[in-house]
C-alpha cells in the first residue's frame, strides 16, 4: 500500500479557546436575526463578518436542485465547521433527511479534524439486512458509484478545508428510503463514521365531490374526499355543522409505496342538510398548510307539509273559501290526498290537487271537522291537519271603515252642524228684527175711533 500523501500545514491561525465561542455565536445571530448589535461586542461582530465571504463561497458551490430546508441545514453545518479553533475529529451529518418521491435530495456528510489527518477513502453504505455499498470516493482512484445516473458526490476532490463527502440523489424512489452510513478512512486516526436516515415522501393530490342522492330515506354516502398517491397516508377530516358519520378506505396508490385514501361522509337525508356546505381537510407533512376542499350537499327528503287558508273567521254563508296544502320535498310530490279524521270529506267540499275548495260554508257539515292532507313523493310521505270552527257572525267592535269613509262621514257631520248653526243664526236674527220693529212700552198709540163701535175701539186702544 503506498504511503499516504503529505499533510499540508494548517492555513489558519487557530484562535485561543477563550475567544472562540462569542464570534461563532455572533455569526449565527448575524445570519439568523441581523440584530447583532444588542447581543455581540464590536470585536465579535468584526470577527464574524470576516467569515461571511467564506460562507457565501461555500453556499454558491451547492447544487441548484437543493431545496430551501437542505440549504439551511448546510448553513448550520458550515457554522459548525468554521475554523474558530481546532475542530473536533468527527463526522458531521444531518440525522434526518427527507425527499419527495421523484425529486432530489442530498445526504450531507463532512469531516472535521482536531489535528492533521489524511483522508484515504469515503464510503457510503446502506443499512438494510446488512451493509450494502452505495458509493466510494478514493483519494487516488476518485468516485465509484453503483447507480451513477442518479447519485453523485458533491465534491470533485478532497477539499482540505471542508472535507465534503455529501451524496446527491435524484429521481428518488421508495427503495431509496432507509439508514445510510457515511464513513471516512483517515490516516493515522483510522475510520470515523456517522449515520443519517432518509425518508421518501409523496405529496398527495386531493379531490372532493358531492354525490347524487338515491331516492331513499336510509343513511347514505352524500360526499367523498379522495387523497391520491400520498406517502405516508394523509390525515382526512370533515369540517361541518351537519351531523354525519365517517367511513375511510385505503388502497395502494398509483406509484409504488404510495397510498390512496377515500373518506366518505354519510347521513340520513333531511331538509336541513340539503344545500349545506361541508369542507374536507387534508393534512400531510409535505403540505405547508392543510388542503381544504368544500362541497355543497344535495340530499333527498320526504314532504314537509303545512295547510294555509283557515283564518278562524268562518261563519255560515261565507263563500269561496279554500284550504291549500303546502309541501316542501325533494323530489317533488307525486300526489296529494285529502281526508278527515272521521272519514271521507263532507259533500260540501271539493278536493282539487293540493287545494280543498268550499263554495259555501255550512255549519252543519264542516263545523269542528279536522281536515287532513297527506303528501307523497319518491322518498316517503308527510301529512298535516287543521280543525275548522264555524261561528255565528258577530257585530265587530271595529267597523272596519277605511280612512276615506271616516273622512267622508266626518265632513258630512261638520256640514250638517254648519247648516244647523246657520239656520239657528238666521232664526235668531229674524226674531231680533221683529223685536226691534215693535213700539216701546212708554209710548201710547191711538187709533181713530170708530163711530159705530166706540166701546170696542176704546178697549182695543186700552189693550195696546
Amino acid at each position: 500500500m503506498p504511503a499516504p500523501p503529505p499533510i499540508p500545514p494548517p492555513r489558519r491561525n487557530w484562535a485561543a479557546p477563550a475567544q472562540r465561542s462569542e464570534p461563532r455565536l455572533c455569526l449565527g445571530i448575524l445570519l439568523a436575526f441581523s440584530r447583532s448589535r444588542q447581543y455581540c461586542s464590536a470585536a465579535s461582530r468584526a470577527s464574524a463578518l470576516g467569515h461571511l465571504p467564506w460562507i457565501e463561497e461555500k453556499l454558491d458551490r451547492l447544487p441548484n436542485h437543493m431545496d430551501r430546508d437542505t440549504r439551511l441545514a448546510w448553513l448550520l453545518l458550515l457554522l459548525l465547521t468554521l475554523p474558530w479553533g481546532a475542530p473536533e475529529n468527527a463526522v458531521q451529518v444531518l440525522t434526518n433527511v427527507t425527499g419527495i418521491l421523484g425529486g432530489s435530495t442530498t445526504l450531507v456528510c463532512t469531516l472535521t479534524a482536531k489535528k492533521d489527518v489524511s483522508i484515504i477513502q469515503v464510503t457510503w453504505t446502506k443499512l438494510k439486512n446488512g451493509f450494502h455499498t452505495v458509493a466510494v470516493f478514493h483519494y487516488t482512484k476518485g468516485p465509484s458509484i453503483t447507480d451513477s445516473e442518479r447519485m453523485k458526490f458533491l465534491a470533485t476532490k478532497m477539499d482540505k478545508e471542508l472535507w465534503n463527502a455529501s451524496l446527491a440523489i435524484s429521481n428518488l424512489g421508495v427503495e431509496d428510503e432507509g439508514n445510510y452510513q457515511c464513513q471516512f478512512a483517515t490516516y493515522p486516526d483510522g475510520s470515523k463514521s456517522a449515520t443519517t436516515k432518509l425518508r421518501v415522501l409523496a405529496r398527495p393530490t386531493t379531490t372532493a365531490k358531492a354525490l347524487t342522492p338515491s331516492p331513499t330515506s336510509e343513511r347514505q354516502v352524500v360526499a367523498q374526499c379522495i387523497s391520491t398517491g400520498g406517502r405516508p397516508a394523509p390525515q382526512i377530516k370533515w369540517l361541518s355543522d351537519v351531523n354525519g358519520t365517517i367511513h375511510e378506505d385505503q388502497k395502494p396508490g398509483p406509484q409504488l409505496g404510495t397510498i390512496t385514501v377515500t373518506n366518505s361522509f354519510l347521513l340520513e337525508p333531511s331538509r336541513q342538510a340539503d344545500g349545506k356546505n361541508i369542507t374536507c381537510q387534508v393534512e400531510h407533512e409535505t403540505l405547508r398548510h392543510p388542503d381544504l376542499q368544500t362541497v355543497t350537499l344535495s340530499t333527498v327528503y320526504p314532504p314537509d307539509v303545512s295547510i294555509s287558508g283557515y283564518d278562524s273567521n268562518w261563519y255560515p254563508g261565507r263563500t269561496n273559501v279554500t284550504l291549500t296544502c303546502d309541501a316542501q320535498s325533494k323530489p317533488k310530490p307525486t300526489s296529494y290526498e285529502w281526508s278527515t279524521t272521521t272519514g271521507p270529506l263532507p259533500n260540501t267540499t271539493e278536493a282539487q290537487g293540493n287545494q280543498l275548495q268550499i263554495p259555501i260554508v255550512d255549519k252543519d257539515s264542516i263545523n269542528n271537522v279536522t281536515f287532513v292532507c297527506n303528501v307523497i313523493n319518491a322518498v316517503g310521505s308527510g301529512q298535516y291537519q287543521v280543525t275548522v270552527l264555524v261561528k255565528e257572525p258577530e257585530l265587530p267592535l271595529n267597523s272596519g271603515l277605511g280612512t276615506g269613509d271616516i273622512t267622508a262621514i266626518a265632513c258630512t257631520i261638520i256640514a250638517a252642524a254648519f247648516l244647523v248653526s246657520s239656520a239657528f243664526l238666521l232664526y235668531k236674527r229674524g226674531l231680533f228684527e221683529r223685536f226691534r220693529s215693535r213700539p216701546r212700552s212708554s209710548e201710547t198709540t191711538y187709533t181713530p175711533v170708530n163711530n159705530g163701535n166706540c166701546i170696542r175701539d176704546t178697549e182695543m186702544n186700552g189693550m195696546r
